[in-house]
């Protein structure tokens, strides 16, 4: 195994559902804090460290939640920071945490990552809050119209229709039915996309992850303390951001926004760290973050998964499924529920539970003890890239 930077101890994940009208915030916080630790055999005063990943904070009503929300969790008392970079927040912590650990800092960090989506009569129109009130009122932005411009893009790029992109979605569906943590778990059809309601051509109301509240917690350390489970550690990360503004970024010279290029930098670095020089045949499974079909086909590329061709057609043609020799989002990913601040966390709970063998119904064959797992905030700007290796 290449140097490990931090073994992953402990995970824990929330079925994703619409509305948890049976829990708080903080309660939220500790239920998943506590099953992750018990699921490493771990008491809470063996946790020297605390990160919490929380964005956005609007859909909640109330603001700054390190203050109120963590109280009593393991760690605590060691809080190492808040993170908040959109859907990005908790791998963007998962790497943070591990540097902590690797550093030789701290010997177990834990990271929680919580959401509540239904504390706000409209989700978009809190996310909107996020946006400068000048510059960014001259036109509609928002995560459905930014993934319609990619798509667009993408079908013209390739010559595709809509019933070829539709296809990461059926195959993402069709994983979730197994997994019993999605918030969707009903196969669907081609057809069914097609004919679902268009919020901004291309992209369609099944093209787009659901309104989701959920947790996550992941608890890591120096060592391997379960010998009995085969051993699963993060070996390595990169990081990339782009220009805030969508348009420094469609340029000729710099076609980032279209071709994932900054996503595929973040690979790069990752792939660099953990040793893995040919990742097509080295990765033998990934969790990518997609809450809108696209962006599972530019992730696909972008982590050099596809062997040159585009993701769309191999989708299309048996590739990236649960029964392919490298399965992606077998989990059913953010088609299935993404809860925003703990979808990235749950990347990287899904992978670890495939390397170990433990994922249940929805176990996967992996070819290969390296899985990958991304993140992405924003207009397609902050980009986070993860290896894990088992041994």
């Amino acid at each position: 195994m290449t140097r490990p930077l931090a073994h992953i101890l402990g995970v824990a994940q929330v079925p994703m559902r619409t509305r948890l009208p049976d829990y708080t915030y903080a309660d939220l916080l500790s239920h998943v804090a506590f099953k992750a630790i018990a699921d490493a055999g771990v008491e809470a005063r063996d946790v020297d460290g605390l990160i919490l990943a929380m964005s956005p904070t609007t859909p909640l009503g109330l603001d700054e939640p390190q203050y109120w929300g963590i109280e009593g969790l393991p760690g605590a008392q060691n809080f190492l920071g808040r993170v908040h970079v959109l859907a990005a927040s908790g791998l963007t912590a998962f790497r943070l945490a591990s540097g902590y650990v690797a550093s030789g800092r701290k010997k177990r960090v834990l990271i929680v990552a919580a959401d509540l989506a239904d504390e706000v009569p409209s989700l978009t129109g809190a996310l909107g809050q996020l946006h400068d009130p000048f510059t960014d009122k001259q036109v509609v932005r928002n995560a459905i119209v930014s993934a319609a411009t990619q798509m667009a893009v993408y079908m013209a790029r390739h010559e595709l229709d809509e019933a070829v992109m539709a296809g990461v979605i059926v195959k993402n569906r069709g994983n979730g039915v197994l997994n019993e943590y999605a918030q969707l778990r009903q196969a669907i059809t081609i057809d069914d996309v097609l004919e679902s309601p268009v919020l901004a051509w291309p992209i369609k109301r099944m093209d787009s992850s659901p309104r989701s509240s959920g947790a996550a917690a992941i608890l890591i350390g120096d060592e391997n303390i379960q010998p009995a489970r085969r051993p699963v550690a993060a070996t390595g990360f990169g990081s990339y951001a782009g220009g805030r503004f969508v348009g420094s970024r469609m340029v000729p010279e710099n076609s980032a926004y279209f071709d994932a290029s900054d996503l595929a930098e973040a690979a790069r670095r990752a792939y660099a760290m953990a040793g893995v020089t040919d990742p097509a045949q080295q990765i033998g499974l990934a969790e990518v973050y997609a809450s809108f079909g696209i962006l599972e086909l530019l992730s696909i590329e972008a982590l050099r998964l596809n062997k040159g061709g585009n993701a769309a057609e191999l989708i299309r043609d048996g590739h990236f499924h649960r029964d392919s020799a490298l399965a992606v989002n077998p989990s059913g990913g953010a088609s299935c529920g993404s809860p925003i601040s703990s979808t990235g966390l749950i990347r990287v709970i899904e992978s670890v539970l495939q390397l170990r063998g433990e994922a249940g119904a929805r176990q996967v064959r992996v070819t290969t003890p390296y899985a990958a797992v991304s993140a992405i905030a924003g207009a397609f700007q902050t980009h986070e890239v993860g290896v894990l290796q088992a041994s």
